[in-house]
């Protein structure tokens, strides 16, 4: 994945996904293709901060093969621009480890939309594909 500009700007302002971090030091290894998310969560983050920033090639990439559907990129390029995400808490997670092969994360994200205020409730569920977490949907 090519370094955006976006990106380098970014990359010394904290990281969106809520860890405290500088985003260089969170995140972005994983948006650029430096690194792989060894746990759940942190994909879950990964994925949460990709959306902040409008990643659209790392949430495809980042979903399971098993559910991403031919028309995934169309439909995110179609929704990301609409959404201004603002905060994400981590509610739980089962499973999810670096020697697990599934997981789970509950969480609440913030963001607004069309000028509303909202929050979205999810339970997502993650799995291992090729090694690397993958998420797969949000009926956990």
């Amino acid at each position: 994945m090519e370094d955006e500009p976006m990106l380098k700007i970014r990359s010394r302002t904290d990281c969106p996904c809520g860890t405290e971090k500088m985003y260089h030091d969170c995140c972005r290894p994983y948006h650029i293709g430096k690194a792989q998310p060894d746990t759940a969560e942190l994909l879950m983050r990964a994925r949460y901060s990709a959306f902040f920033f409008r990643l659209v090639d790392y949430l495809v990439s980042s979903t399971h093969p098993d559910v991403r559907g031919k028309d995934l990129r169309a439909e995110l390029d179609d929704v990301v621009d609409d959404m201004l995400w603002r905060k994400l808490r981590i509610i739980s997670k089962s499973k999810g480890g670096a020697d697990d092969k599934k997981g789970k994360v509950e969480f609440i994200a913030q963001y607004h939309c069309d000028g509303e205020f909202l929050e979205l409730h999810e339970r997502s569920r993650f799995r291992k594909y090729k090694g690397q977490w993958k998420y797969v949907d949000d009926k956990g």
